[in-house]
């Protein structure tokens, strides 16, 4: 059974859909739309946000009172690669940013078609680099995901430990129209035009479909998603691997990103704790409780 107001959360994001995430609307818009959806995401207590600029790449930081200097998470954020910025995973952000006294450094990095494949995963790639000397914990959501791991299996400075949230690794797929009638969020029409804006001609290459490629070598990663997810069957086949080193993690009745939905969403908190008790467990940070949710 759902939880109670998920009925509503369901309506709102099917207006997102139309409004935003629609192969019909400019990307222009889309951004300008996005950016005024997301611009009141909530901060954990104690977290103050600031910004960073490493060379050419740049983003936010949220930094908690008496972070350890040695500890970072990189957010790569999701938008089909088209839109969005580090706003969108704020709120669980911050929350692992308070739980552990990491800074999180959240990439706002080139997006398409302006700046198509590797671009991201360029950009991914230098923000590793300048974290190099910390531990950091690696944590994506949707096409963030699949720009963070691609540029892991294309040798960028290794993380201590992965969480990717709903992700998007295979952007040749051909999308199940039974569940894509139950995300209220996600569209294969949107998805195709964002594979073609980012990565127009060749999809299947592991730069741009990470899935078709071997993990070996990868940080411990866990995977958490819905199961009305419409990119679902990207964490099913990351879960038929086998591999001790990948954790799947699934919630029912749950849609693409819902993890991002903290304190809005009782199943995100769900899904936050499992991915702090993952990180903890791989890394040794031992958690601090923030107040905020």
């Amino acid at each position: 059974m759902e939880s109670p107001g998920l009925d509503e959360r369901r309506a709102a994001l099917s207006s997102l859909r139309r409004l935003i995430f629609s192969s019909s609307v400019p990307w222009a818009r889309q951004r300008a739309r996005f950016a005024a959806a997301t611009s009141a995401t909530a901060i954990a207590d104690g977290v103050e946000r600031g910004t960073f600029r490493f060379g050419r790449v740049h983003g936010e930081t949220l930094r908690p009172r008496d972070a350890y200097p040695n500890r970072a998470i990189l957010y790569v954020h999701g938008g089909g690669y088209c839109i969005g910025s580090p706003v969108m995973g704020r709120a669980l952000a911050s929350w692992l940013a308070a739980t552990f006294l990491a800074t999180v450094y959240g990439l706002d990095y080139r997006l398409a078609p302006e700046h198509p494949a590797p671009a991201a995963i360029e950009d991914v790639t230098a923000s590793l680099a300048h974290l190099a000397e910390r531990e950091v914990v690696g944590l994506a959501d949707s096409a963030g995901a699949g720009a963070l791991v691609a540029a892991l299996l294309d040798g960028a400075a290794p993380v201590a430990a992965l969480a990717l949230v709903s992700p998007w690794l295979d952007l040749a797929r051909d999308y199940d129209g039974e569940l894509a009638a139950r995300d209220p969020l996600l569209s294969a029409d949107w998805l195709g035009a964002c594979a073609r804006a980012y990565a127009d001609g060749e999809r299947t290459g592991p730069h741009v479909s990470p899935l078709r490629a071997s993990w070996s070598g990868l940080a411990p990663t866990l995977v958490v998603g819905g199961e009305d997810d419409l990119l679902a069957p990207d964490a099913a086949a990351l879960a038929a691997r086998g591999d001790p080193r990948l954790t799947v993690r699934t919630w029912p009745g749950l849609w693409h990103d819902f993890a991002l939905a903290l304190g809005q969403v009782p199943e995100a908190t769900e899904a936050a704790e499992a991915i702090a008790a993952h990180v903890g467990a791989v890394t040794g940070w031992r958690p601090n409780r923030p107040t905020g949710w």
